[in-house]
């Protein structure tokens, strides 16, 4: 079988060149040899040196069941002399995957893919397939208007977010591309804190976090009563487990900006480390795309990719991901994003603000700490009294003061203090 060569901007070296050394050329006959010990009659050759995997085509002769290949996975890893491997079918053709020993792993430097033109200003080169192919994520594409990163600590999920981010803002005016950017964990987005394109600062306190969710509905329902759809808005979620652990209700605006937004120009990219339907519920199906690094365990796979045979369990960490989309999932080499990219962007001293069209912070703090118990004569306040009482709490005001001033109880007093209090440090 001849090796198709990758483009020269690859990091791996084609399979037409002369190899470093015979080894992955003498893997591929031990695969073959493998397999035909098992009775299946394939010719293997090999397709790709990646930076942490090489990647060998096999072609099965005809009649062969890929099936067979995929359940001799592990007799293929231990000719190998590797720890695992991993079978997938890669457009219409089945590829098996042997991680490079920890000594010859490289990282894939972002300055590969940054000079890269894009087939249009929403596509990113999201990295390397494992067959040498540039990868593209494009939110414009109705298939992936979404996208939730996801893997363990260490997998590269914050890399995979920044750089991402990184080619949208280079790529785009701040005029034609804003963001929402939501920070639970606090600093991991720090280094897009200036750039022009933020319509308002980063945010990580819950209710100042429930106010930008809020305005993003708002700005749904204006664009559907006015026809615009631009710009384009995309709300950043750093950590939606912790997110929807200290604001359940968020949940609801996620569903609603992910079915409503993908036809008005409005876009989530989402990282968690708990990509299963337990910690994220329904938000999950949200995410029409998955950037799904490691995770934890084989039971786990199936969770977080939301699909069989993945085998996201044995990905390497640092940059080894999948991208899951409704119709392939492809393995891919992620770039190492530097200072150098960082460096790159635009800047702006002062962020943006949203403050004019924010729902004032008084208010969530209200529903937010409303009492499920009862409220039978619970007082009804309208926006001018709560716009008041967030300027009573902006200078200083206690429960003791609300509770004179507007007529409410102690404990509604308390717990509206407590709250915003808790949005402001």
């Amino acid at each position: 079988m001849t090796a198709v060569p990758p483009p020269d901007f690859a990091t791996g070296t084609p399979a037409t060149a002369p190899p470093r050394n015979g080894g992955a050329h003498f893997t591929a006959a031990l695969l073959q040899a493998t397999l035909s010990s098992c009775k299946v009659t394939a010719m293997v050759a090999l397709l790709w040196e990646g930076p942490q995997v090489n990647c060998f085509a096999c072609s099965l002769g005809l009649g062969e069941d890929p099936a067979r290949v995929e359940r001799l996975s592990g007799a293929l890893a231990l000719a190998a002399g590797a720890e695992t491997a991993r079978v997938s079918r890669d457009t219409g053709r089945l590829v098996i995957e042997i991680p490079k020993p920890q000594a010859e792993r490289r990282i894939l430097r972002a300055q590969r893919l940054d000079a890269l033109p894009p087939p249009t200003q929403t596509a990113v080169a999201i990295g390397i397939s494992t067959g040498g192919r540039v990868a593209w994520l494009d939110l414009a594409d109705a298939n992936t208007p979404h996208l939730l990163i996801a893997g363990t600590t260490g997998s590269g999920k914050t890399v995979a977010l920044h750089w991402l981010l990184y080619r949208l803002i280079r790529q785009n005016d701040a005029t034609e591309l804003k963001f929402i950017m939501l920070d639970p964990k606090r600093g991991e987005l720090e280094p897009f804190g200036h750039v022009p394109h933020l319509l308002h600062p980063i945010a990580s306190a819950p209710l100042e976090m429930a106010q930008l969710l809020t305005w993003g509905i708002d700005e749904l329902d204006r664009r559907l009563a006015s026809r615009v759809r631009a710009p384009r808005v995309v709300v950043v979620i750093e950590e939606i487990a912790d997110l929807l652990k200290s604001n359940p209700d968020a949940a609801g605006a996620l569903a609603r900006l992910a079915q409503v937004g993908r036809g008005l120009g409005v876009h989530l990219i989402g990282v968690t480390q708990q990509p299963g339907a337990k910690s994220l519920g329904d938000a999950l199906a949200n995410f029409p795309a998955r950037l799904l690094g490691r995770v934890a365990s084989a039971t786990l796979t199936y969770g977080a990719a939301g699909r069989s045979r993945t085998q996201a369990d044995q990905l390497l960490g640092k940059g080894d991901f999948l991208l899951i989309t409704a119709d392939a999932t492809t393995r891919l080499q992620l770039p190492l994003i530097t200072g150098q990219q960082y460096g790159r962007l635009p800047y702006r001293a002062e962020p943006a603000r949203l403050d004019t069209e924010l729902p004032v912070l008084a208010q969530l703090a209200d529903v937010t700490g409303r009492d499920t118990r009862g409220g039978q004569t619970r007082r009804d306040l309208d926006d001018n009294q709560y716009a008041e009482i967030d300027q009573a709490l902006r200078t200083g005001a206690k429960a003791d003061d609300l509770r004179q001033q507007f007529g409410i109880g102690w404990d509604r007093a308390t717990r509206i203090v407590a709250n915003y209090r808790g949005a402001t440090p």
